[in-house]
């Protein structure tokens, strides 16, 4: 078996993120890691992918982007940055966060792109749940891929962003993470479930949480990660562009409103225009990337 397929996942639940696992995490006996596909190297970069957990197939994938300075050696200790792709809950995969990985890999950090079983395969936690196992995996495995468990961050866009930004605050994060950047965030279903219910084909009450607002308040407020936000999680860094439909940057106000509240540095950067997410990630690269420069290296 090649050095590729001995990594571990050393997963059982959430219980290495300083906090109870919670609903659907029950602690499962896990193998190696199998190493997925082939390896791929495009502009300086390697590409590698991986399963870490046993179950839940593709949902429980990921790809490593690596600088090439860095292929072939061990313990270099690179800061890190884990992308959640964005999609409503119930689009997407770990691709697409392909660009901004391979861009981060060209300044010399590690980039790890992953996926998440979406809305439509299983409601919240799952979301965070599996981002938080691969964040896992790759704590554990962090000499084979030359992390600095001390420099990683988090980023995400739309939906990916309220998914980034619960596994970030959800327990001691800042044990994890030494910082969050969020483009567009959706980062309050209750929100959504009052202003637009019906975004994104009801994505919300139908999918992602399974319940109406007045059913099942607790299940909204636990997917909210402003709601989590203590004074030993992370400083962040959220977009938000001033004109967005149907969402503005009212989700993103709240987020940073609370974090300087519980005395954690945040700052909400307004866009002129209406794009969303993704779609300006040419206008803020550079500033994102600093950013990341600045509080993981």
């Amino acid at each position: 078996m090649t050095a590729a397929l001995m990594l571990t996942t050393g997963i059982t639940g959430e219980a290495a993120h300083g906090a109870s696992a919670g609903s659907g995490s029950a602690a499962v006996a896990q193998g190696p890691a199998t190493k997925i596909g082939g390896s791929s190297t495009k502009q300086g970069v390697l590409k590698r992918s991986y399963q870490y957990y046993s179950q839940y197939g593709n949902a429980t994938t990921l790809d490593v982007y690596m600088p090439k300075s860095a292929v072939g050696k061990r313990g270099l200790k690179l800061p890190t940055v884990v992308l959640v792709h964005g999609g409503a809950w119930t689009m997407g995969s770990r691709a697409d966060r392909a660009p901004q990985a391979n861009q981060l890999a060209r300044k010399g950090f590690i980039a790890v792109a992953v996926n998440y079983r979406l809305a439509t395969e299983a409601a919240w936690p799952a979301q965070r749940l599996d981002v938080s196992r691969a964040v896992t995996f790759l704590r554990k495995n962090a000499e084979y891929f030359n992390i600095d468990k001390s420099k990683m961050g988090l980023f995400g866009s739309s939906a990916g962003g309220q998914i980034a930004a619960a596994v970030a605050t959800h327990g001691n994060g800042k044990q994890r993470f030494k910082g969050l950047v969020v483009l567009s965030g959706l980062l309050n279903p209750a929100t959504i479930a009052q202003e637009n219910p019906e975004y994104s084909d009801s994505v919300v009450p139908d999918k992602l949480i399974g319940c109406d607002l007045e059913d099942c308040p607790e299940r909204y407020l636990a997917a909210i990660p402003a709601r989590a936000l203590n004074r030993s999680d992370m400083p962040s860094l959220l977009f938000h562009s001033q004109d967005e439909d149907p969402f503005g940057p009212a989700q993103s106000a709240e987020f940073v409103s609370r974090s300087r509240s519980v005395g954690v540095p945040s700052k909400l950067k307004m866009l002129k225009g209406d794009e969303h997410g993704i779609e300006y990630w040419d206008r803020v690269n550079d500033i994102v990337i600093a950013w990341f420069e600045n509080h993981l290296k």
